[in-house]
């Protein structure tokens, strides 16, 4: 054998012995229960900042901080749920942690943007197949949307836990996400066939599990203006610093016009008026909503599920018509109702918060976290009866 050949066989065994090492440390990266002191993914550590969190470290975030005897309380939904507006020793979650006690272990997963049936959902999904103990919390608005679990900035995450086996085999879910990738444009459909590869890839080799724990741990290799300052130090040296809310009084003065067509678009074609004017849900956004749940929220999981959905700020709220609240308040009231029929729990809040409650339109201050903490413990304990 001349020494060419030699040299190229050294070289490709040399490849080989790097990619198996690759794989090998990208399956340790993947079972590391980081971020430390975990208590949300807050932007820095999020996809606003170019960080997807694998689904791997979702799961073991929740795994390692249950003990037997516990019960999980996945947090799933939006940034209201993440607590943007809140600093995180005020944290809503927090609150609802020490509120629950230490039978309970409270992990928050929520994702700016996301839906009820995305991210954290899969994750309690697949503890609760597993057989953990487990209660999957999560919010909504506007009250009748349940989103799907691909698309958005979280969606990634459904085709990792595809490929990694963690999800049972729903056939309403899988029909839905099929007809919808038909329906994409090519660019979209693309982007998508992306995902779905690399999370395939993935599943064999951890090779995002490696990346996302160098860049946590080590270096970030990819500029974003959300860390500007520092674009390439490890993320775990960012701060968690949600700012405190502005004074009151100069909470609700920006984009007013805007804002005001949010909070009406809310009810304003979702429902119809009675023969004596009373509001409903009207009969399509009705089977809609029916439709939605029966497809993205699987059947084992209902039973240990809770539907939060958030009502905006009275600032707006008090600007509206009478009418216009009626409508407001029966489409709450009626999706509400559906979510229950449907074995989930559901609960409304807002009802009864003030302005102070809030920092904006709809996420949630210091003192309205620790509303909806003591609402959400509240539901936990009736769902969760000894």
């Amino acid at each position: 054998m001349t020494l060419p050949r030699q040299s190229s066989w050294l070289l490709l065994a040399g490849i080989l012995a790097g990619f198996l090492g690759a794989s090998w440390q990208g399956r340790l990266a993947s079972g590391y229960s980081k971020p430390d002191g975990f208590r949300r993914f807050h932007q820095r550590i999020s996809p606003d900042a170019l960080y997807y969190p694998p689904y791997a470290m979702l799961e073991a975030l929740a795994l390692a901080r249950w003990h037997p005897g516990q019960t999980l309380v996945i947090i799933g939904g939006n940034s209201i749920f993440n607590g943007v507006g809140q600093p995180v020793d005020d944290l809503w979650s927090v609150q609802l942690q020490e509120l629950l006690g230490a039978r309970y272990v409270v992990v928050n997963l929520a994702f700016r943007g996301a839906y009820p049936a995305q991210g954290a959902a899969l994750v309690a999904e697949s503890l609760l197949l597993r057989g953990y103990p487990v209660i999957y919390v999560a919010n909504t608005n506007p009250p009748a949307a349940t989103g799907r679990a691909v698309g958005g900035a979280s969606g990634y995450l459904y085709w990792q836990a595809l490929y990694q086996h963690r999800l049972s085999g729903y056939a309403p879910r899988e029909t839905e996400i099929r007809n919808w990738l038909q329906t994409l444009p090519p660019k979209e459909r693309e982007q998508q066939a992306e995902e779905r590869l690399g999370s395939w890839l993935e599943a064999w080799t951890r090779h995002q599990s490696l990346w996302h724990h160098i860049g946590y741990r080590h270096v970030f290799t990819v500029w974003n203006f959300v860390v500007a300052q520092d674009p390439w130090g490890a993320r775990d040296h960012l701060p968690d610093n949600e700012p405190q809310a502005r004074p009151l009084g100069e909470r609700f003065k920006n984009l007013l016009p805007e804002e005001m067509a949010i909070v009406r678009g809310y009810s304003a074609n979702m429902a119809v008026q009675d023969a004596h004017q009373q509001w409903h849900l009207e009969g399509g956004n009705r089977q809609r909503l029916v439709d939605d749940i029966e497809k993205t929220i699987i059947p084992s999981l209902r039973p240990h599920t809770l539907i939060i959905l958030n009502k905006n700020c009275p600032y707006y709220l008090n600007l509206l018509t009478a009418s216009e609240r009626a409508r407001d308040t029966a489409v709450y009231a009626d999706s509400a109702q559906i979510w229950r029929d449907h074995g989930i729990a559901c609960a409304v809040s807002g009802e009864d918060y003030e302005s102070i409650d809030y920092i904006d339109r709809a996420h949630l201050s210091s003192d309205g976290g620790r509303k909806v903490a003591r609402l959400v413990a509240q539901q936990i304990r009736q769902l969760h009866q000894p």
